[in-house]
């Protein structure tokens, strides 16, 4: 037999807010407003023993229709009725104590609010404990009527004591909610809990600030202990261990608000005493306590007191950069006037003069504190990179150090570049692997810092520059060996001018020394080590500082000797390295702008004394080329050397005809031609070509120009008429010519 067909299930309705729903809100409401309007407007109409009865009835009455709708079951109904009865119960208690009734006269308002809500919370969670069974739903209202009613409670502790500072008060009324809320807990009402927690949260924060401010407000030792002042944070820390202890789910911010009290009751009293090396140390030290103590385990209460160490450990942090600033404003004013102090005058800090047994405390407490923290379990993804953040940490904490502790020029920059040295030796023997950019920005830092005095920079860059570059033979990693190769050669070459300025020498020398260190590095690097991945950086650093050597300032003579020295030693470069075969041209440039300084400097005037050489060279080349690659046109190679032999000299002789130089001009015009006519070369026969041409008719002009103009018609006339006559035989030589220049290469 077949199997019967299943039954349907009719759908699930959504649930919504039905018509009773709404009426029954709308009559709770309509019956809490009827009970405000009667007891403001006519209730001192009725005698006392009225009021009574109709507070005992009103009352008795709503809590009977509680009762019966919550066993029938029916939710919605309980919810309302409930909420009715528990605000007129509020209004009743209220009205009896503005009139005296039951002896509640006696209270004022504050106490009033706290016996209420000690009230209203017992009757909620016995509210919620007895309906339970009877809906198998907690009722939501009991649970915030409950919440209601410990902050209506917490603020009237609050403002029991007038007198009382805020923080006391503030203290006080946590206190308050948090008894409260432990009287809600027999009632196991999972939305009562919440929001009783939320309730007291809010309270708890209201008391830790008006803790802090309390304690900001009154700083000195005498203020926070004798004082009293600092009390309420004391009690908040206490307070967040209990919450702790009793509320798992906070455990961790409860301890790490803990943790933050008691640092800030010990370090706010050392800020406010002074100096400020006190308050650094205190601070270092606390940091070391907290980051140690907490660097092991898992568990809640060490994570939280690892989250409440961190404000010191940033602490520590910003001492540094407040240092950091100091140091760089101590370089900037270096730099700004450099050169101008003695070897061993102290460097004048921006920040003034520091306790000099605070600055090895900073730093050795800088040092350990990022240890421990680095051990954190938190921190484990950053535990690769333990030896930079190490590095980098005692690359701050040197640099302030120095500048804090005002130590000779020559003390300081020896310091730099001692922990450079050491650091690096570390890492080149796998003692401690910290990265090679910790040596380089000691290196620069000290480099900078030995601005302040002639001496001690160019002793600083030599060794400085000497360290980089041996860091960067030795070590790995492509692109840090080329920066550190890169700073290297500027300072080496750096520190050699500037140790050549401390001698007696000229001041042209200084360049010149710069300009022979540069081509010697390039040179070495090429030939020694030309296959090391470092070399190409050296060559272009040695490049640069070649090129800035080369263009400052001096007089002709002076710059014609770098430039001179510059391009023989590219020229040789290019010849005993097969590789580096291009240097030719820029060695033939320098050598090029050599002679014409050169030429400035004898005081010549005419124009051919810079071209001609030059004109000659480039011909001399394009003569050579063109006899190695025969294909190649001749205006490509010998192009650039016609044009500047002939061309400069083409205006002055066009407007002096008659003189000696269109004569030397045509002299050469003429040999030209004769070349490109013999080898069969266009470009020295247009070239020649032209300018034979030019100089002819200017030379003509003259003599045409006093003739009678008749003369001149009749030749031109004549000329014109030949010209037609055999026009097309000229016109046929035109062609043939031409076609001539054209088949020249």
């Amino acid at each position: 037999m077949p199997a019967p067909p299943a039954p349907v299930r009719a759908p699930a309705r959504e649930r919504s807010w039905s018509v009773g729903t709404i009426l029954l809100v709308l009559g709770a409401f309509g019956l809490v407003v009827a009970g405000l309007i009667f007891v403001t407007r006519s209730w001192e109409d009725i005698g006392l023993a009225g009021r009574t009865l109709i507070l005992l009835g009103v009352t008795a009455v709503i809590g009977g229709l509680g009762v019966w709708v919550t066993r029938r079951p029916l939710r919605a109904s309980a919810e309302a009725v409930w909420a009715v009865f528990l605000a007129l119960l509020t209004l009743d208690f209220f009205a009896a104590r503005h009139e005296g009734l039951v002896g509640l006269g006696s209270l004022d308002v504050a106490a009033g609010w706290v016996m209420w809500g000690m009230v209203a919370v017992v009757l909620s969670v016995g509210l919620s404990m007895w309906a339970r069974p009877h809906l198998s739903v907690d009722l939501v209202v009991p649970a915030v009527a409950a919440g209601l009613a410990i902050a209506a409670a917490g603020a009237g502790a609050g403002a029991v004591g007038d007198d009382w500072d805020v923080a006391w008060r503030a203290v006080v009324a946590l206190v308050v909610t948090g008894l409260l809320a432990l009287w809600t807990r027999p009632a196991g009402s999972h939305v009562m809990t919440i929001v009783a927690r939320v309730v007291v949260a809010a309270f708890y924060v209201v008391a830790y600030v008006a803790s802090l401010v309390e304690l900001a407000a009154h700083p000195s030792l005498d203020q926070a202990a004798a004082g009293g002042h600092g009390g309420p944070l004391l009690l908040m820390g206490l307070t967040s261990l209990a919450v702790a202890w009793l509320v798992p789910v906070v455990r961790i911010p409860a301890v790490a608000l803990a943790v933050v009290a008691v640092s800030v009751l010990v370090v706010t009293p050392v800020l406010d005493a002074g100096p400020e090396e006190a308050a650094w140390s205190v601070v270092t030290l606390l940091a070391v306590v907290l980051a140690a103590t907490a660097s092991r385990g898992t568990g809640d209460w060490v994570r939280g007191a690892r989250l409440g160490a961190t404000p010191m450990v940033a602490a520590v942090g910003v001492v540094q950069l407040f240092l950091l600033g100091e140091a760089l404003g101590t370089v900037g004013r270096v730099v700004d006037d450099p050169w101008r102090a003695a070897w061993d005058a102290r460097l004048a800090s921006v920040g003034g003069d520091h306790a000099a047994w605070a600055v090895p405390v900073v730093l050795a407490g800088l040092l350990v504190t990022t240890w421990f923290v680095l051990a954190w379990p938190e921190l484990t993804s950053v535990r690769p990179w333990r030896s930079s953040v190490l590095g980098a940490a005692l690359t701050l904490g040197v640099v302030t150090s120095v500048v804090a502790l005002r130590l000779p020029v020559w003390g300081g920059v020896a310091s730099l570049l001692a922990v450079a040295a050491v650091v690096a030796v570390l890492r080149l023997r796998g003692v401690w692997p910290v990265p090679t950019p910790v040596s380089l920005a000691l290196v620069l830092f000290a480099s900078a810092l030995a601005l302040a005095s002639q001496g001690v920079s160019a002793v600083t860059w030599v060794a400085g520059g000497a360290l980089l570059l041996g860091i960067a033979f030795v070590s790995a990693g492509e692109v840090l060996r080329l920066v550190h190769a890169s700073a290297g050669t500027l300072l080496l070459v750096s520190g050699s001018a500037a140790v050549t300025a401390l001698t007696d020498a000229d001041d042209s020398a200084v360049p010149l020394v710069a300009v022979v260190v540069a081509l010697a590095l390039m040179a070495a690097v090429r030939l020694v080590v030309p296959e090391h991945p470092v070399a190409p950086a050296v060559e272009i650093a040695a490049g640069a500082a070649l090129a800035v050597a080369l263009v400052m300032p001096g007089s002709s003579g002076e710059i014609a000797v770098r430039w001179t020295i510059a391009g023989v030693g590219l020229i040789a470069l290019s010849v005993t390295a097969t590789s580096r075969r291009w240097l030719v041209w820029p060695g033939m440039s320098a050598l090029v702008v050599a002679y014409v300084a050169l030429i400035v400097d004898s005081g010549f005037s005419f124009v051919e004394a810079y071209t001609l050489p030059l004109g000659v060279a480039g011909l001399a080349a394009g003569v050579f080329a063109a006899t190695k690659k025969p294909d190649t046109s001749t205006w490509a190679v010998l192009g650039p050397g016609l044009a500047v032999s002939l061309l400069p000299s083409v205006p002055q002789s066009l407007a002096a005809p008659t003189e000696l130089r269109a004569l030397l001009l045509g002299a050469g015009a003429l040999a030209v031609l004769a070349i490109g006519i013999r080898l069969r070369w266009q470009a020295p026969f247009v070239a020649g070509t032209t300018i034979l041409t030019l100089l002819v008719l200017f030379n003509i002009g003259p003599y045409a120009n006093a003739a009678p103009r008749a003369v001149v018609i009749a030749a031109v006339s004549a000329v014109l008429l030949g010209v037609g006559i055999t026009w097309e035989d000229r016109v046929r030589d035109g062609r043939r010519l031409v076609t001539y220049v054209r088949s020249m290469r």
